[in-house]
């Protein structure tokens, strides 16, 4: 790859005049400062995420939609998700400038929909097109750092990411739920427009002065760039996730055998054998995933990557509401009970690195960081089920991202190893996707379990307020959390008492997502040495 401020040539290309130390000077200033707006965005997309997770449940109880709640962060997810693999189809057929814009702009208009929404499912929608523009945001940047900067300072400058993506997960939940409480939830998301928008012009400005000159594509070779990419497998893929994230969400508050419900797994159904349909037999398309990757090695690291994250983010959503609905944590506080979890991770995928290079193992190293994921949940499981406190929720959290972020890297080094170079970018990709597919699933399993069994032991150890029946009561607990404080000091115990009588559920879906990770991990064969 050439430097940053050099252009490749070859025999059919026009040699371009050597900069002078002056101009390299210069083009690496702005290269730096195309950086800045580029973490900066990272940091946003990330802080966007656990920002949600400490003030979800706030948001959705002042429209009185307390049992959906979850929907606040799948919905984000699934725009995630569907727009991952697009965004590089377009840098290919567009460059990459032009896709990273349309991903700042869709993640301001989303964040506006969310500061101005006047109901519930406004605001859902906003968070859906957000999640669009923050896949591109993340995943655009690492493509450009690939082609502009030299094969030597690409791995430091990914680590700038992982830093960025470190501190906006880790700070984002406190500053977030502080914000909440002092000017309001709707500024969380309007004050992220302004500092969007002023990092999408840095880089734009930035990124015309230092792109390398290279000719437009000519607009029929465009327009059949167009025509060969993969809709059909991109549609039915989209409303394949959307339907079945839909099912999770809806059915904490509907039986499945509900019209909406039993139509929504009628859709998804449908258009996943769709998708099958057309990934299988492409035509002059070009596969958004090809499946015969799913049947080596790669589909086996996919499949633990989803589990593994739906293990992590199920418990690490629940964190927040936890400490708010056992000790009367403030959103702030909530949030910050998250930062553990996050800095472990970090932590955890840096000791991976350093461990892989030295010893040059990384199965070995994935399993027995799963054992260590496994026991620390059954620790979860024990505890949390009765009122801890602060360095007890600590020493609980800070491992369970830390073994987590340590299985994550070594498993990614594992599908490094086995993916071909022809396949790398694809196999890439579809790894990523699993990971978010992972959130979403691992948070509405994992809320809507809690939210059905906090329901079925309220139903059992509570008693009639003055003024309300048992059932319109627990309803209006599950509504709305701030409707507790209101209530006698007597009631209120009883509902600490039952929601800690419920949390088991989430600790017990942890446990079982890692343990059905085992099987796919031990298929894989050992590739990795130096």
């Amino acid at each position: 790859m050439s430097g940053f401020g050099e252009e490749s040539a070859d025999e059919t290309t026009q040699l371009l005049p050597k900069q002078s130390k002056t101009e390299q000077e210069n083009s690496s200033r702005i290269f730096r400062l195309w950086q800045v707006g580029a973490l900066i965005g990272i940091l946003l997309a990330y802080a966007d995420t656990s920002l949600v997770w400490a003030t979800h449940e706030t948001i959705a109880s002042r429209f009185n939609s307390l049992q959906n709640s979850s929907w606040m962060m799948t919905s984000f997810t699934m725009g995630y998700c569907v727009t991952l693999p697009l965004y590089g189809r377009l840098s290919d057929s567009y460059g990459s400038l032009r896709p990273l814009l349309v991903a700042y702009c869709t993640f301001c208009i989303g964040s506006t929909l969310c500061g101005i929404g006047q109901t519930y499912w406004q605001v859902i929608l906003g968070r859906i097109v957000a999640g669009c523009g923050a896949s591109g945001m993340v995943s655009l940047a690492s493509i450009i750092i690939t082609e502009l900067a030299d094969s030597s300072d690409v791995a430091v400058l990914r680590s700038y990411v992982n830093i960025a993506s470190t501190i906006g997960l880790s700070g984002g939940g406190p500053l977030g739920g502080f914000l909440a409480g002092a000017i309001g939830w709707r500024w969380l998301f309007l004050g992220q427009v302004p500092i969007a928008a002023a990092s999408c012009l840095l880089m734009a400005k930035s990124f015309e002065v230092m792109r390398p000159k290279v000719e437009q594509q000519e607009e029929p070779q465009r327009e059949q760039s167009a025509l060969a990419f993969d809709f059909p497998g991109a549609i039915t893929l989209a409303i394949a996730i959307s339907s079945l994230l839909a099912v999770i969400d809806l059915q904490g508050s509907m039986s499945w055998s509900d019209p909406l419900v039993q139509s929504l797994i009628v859709i998804g159904a449908i258009s996943t054998l769709a998708f099958l349909a057309f990934e299988t037999f492409p035509g002059n398309r070009e596969l958004l995933m090809p499946l015969k990757l799913l049947k080596t090695e790669i589909g086996a690291f996919c499949a633990g990557q989803l589990l593994i994250v739906a293990s992590g983010y199920g418990f690490v959503s629940q964190i927040a509401p936890y400490f708010a609905n056992t000790r009367g944590a403030s959103d702030a506080e909530g949030g910050g009970r998250t930062a553990p979890f996050s800095i472990g991770n970090a932590i955890g995928a840096l000791l991976a690195g350093q461990i892989i290079k030295r010893f040059g193992t990384y199965k070995k190293l994935s399993i027995i960081s799963l054992f260590f994921c496994i026991a620390n949940s059954v620790a979860i499981l024990v505890r949390w089920p009765h009122t801890i406190g602060v360095w007890e929720g600590i020493m609980t959290t800070f491992p369970f991202g830390l073994f987590g972020g340590i299985a994550l890297s070594a498993q990614f080094i594992g599908l490094y190893q086995c993916s071909s170079k022809q396949y790398m970018a694809t196999a890439i990709s579809m790894y990523y996707m699993s990971q978010q597919i992972g959130v979403a699933l691992g948070i509405s399993i994992s809320s809507g379990l809690l939210k059905h069994q906090f329901h079925v032991t309220l139903q059992k150890i509570m008693t009639e307020v003055p003024g309300y029946t048992k059932d319109q009561i627990i309803q209006r607990i599950l509504d709305d959390s701030s409707v507790v404080a209101l209530l006698p000091e007597a009631v209120q115990s009883l509902i600490r008492q039952g929601y800690l009588a419920s949390f088991w559920v989430v600790p017990v879906f942890a446990v079982s997502t890692q343990a059905l990770t085992i099987l796919p991990m031990i298929s894989t064969t050992e590739k990795y040495s130096y």
